[in-house]
């Protein structure tokens, strides 16, 4: 079982997305090929042991009821996610550069594993406690809240988030940072530390998600033509490449296979 809701703190609903919930028995499986995101996913588990390689991560069932915490980070192309047996999953899907604000040690993973443990004291220690309840997704934001902290760093990052996935999408990288008061190199070290991927690297994510949203999303059927030229990418040849580096297939290989789950909120190829 898999479903989402919604924030309530006016505070929370600035950066986080989602937080969705996933429920499997000791006979279920399921394995899905996620893509390239600009958001990040926290995830909360009980009862399971993780096996990771470099594009996947396999959950399986556990005889032990320890708790463990995954980041997921950025990845430039498709990642498999496998569960396997009995389950209990939280996940936080954090807005672009969110999830820094609610972790004291946070930095992105920029190594060739997309995810990684997160062993920060206050997340073990809350996790430890909230799992030993039924769930309640009140005392979830009331922790969080009480790890919110806001940087200036973060309000400039945000400002170059909005430029980079503006609608003069291919600004050049150099000017935006002089117009927010970074020379280049500085900008592009901030960039990477706080996002894990390069300037570069998030526009072409933002272009892809941009136009997966738009095609999936609008009642109107859009061509591949309208899809290139209204999310930036010079041409179709260029728009066709591009999805074939961040997810193996053509755009209309891609759109066939993909799934969406629990309404429209996660689109998935499930296996």
């Amino acid at each position: 079982m898999l479903k989402s809701l919604k924030p309530s703190s006016p505070i929370l609903k600035k950066y986080i997305e989602c937080f969705y919930f996933y429920s499997g028995e000791s006979s279920s499986s399921l394995r899905y090929l996620a893509f390239p995101h600009f958001n990040t996913c926290l995830s909360i588990f009980k009862g399971i042991t993780i096996q990771r390689q470099a594009s996947q991560l396999k959950v399986i069932e556990s005889n032990s009821n320890a708790h463990c915490m995954e980041f997921i980070g950025k990845y430039m192309g498709p990642v498999l996610i496998q569960y396997e047996g009995k389950c209990e999953e939280i996940s936080i899907i954090f807005k672009p550069l969110g999830i820094n604000l609610f972790l004291k040690d946070y930095t992105q993973p920029i190594e060739p594993n997309f995810s990684k443990p997160i062993t920060e004291k206050a997340w073990i220690d809350f996790i430890e406690n909230f799992f030993k309840h039924d769930f309640d997704l009140k005392s979830l934001e009331t922790f969080l809240i009480s790890q919110y902290r806001e940087t200036f760093e973060y309000t400039k990052l945000q400002t170059s988030l909005l430029l980079l996935n503006g609608l003069d999408g291919n600004k050049s990288i150099a000017s935006i940072a002089l117009e927010l008061g970074y020379n280049p190199k500085t900008f592009h070290r901030n960039f990477v530390k706080h996002m894990g991927c390069t300037p570069i690297e998030y526009r072409r994510i933002c272009k892809f998600r941009n136009s997966v949203a738009t095609k999936l999303n609008e009642n109107n059927i859009k061509s591949l033509t309208d899809l290139t030229y209204e999310n930036g990418f010079f041409d179709q040849a260029h728009f066709i490449r591009e999805f074939k580096k961040l997810t193996n297939l053509n755009p209309k290989a891609y759109f066939k296979a993909v799934h969406k789950v629990d309404g429209d909120k996660i689109v998935w190829k499930i296996l």
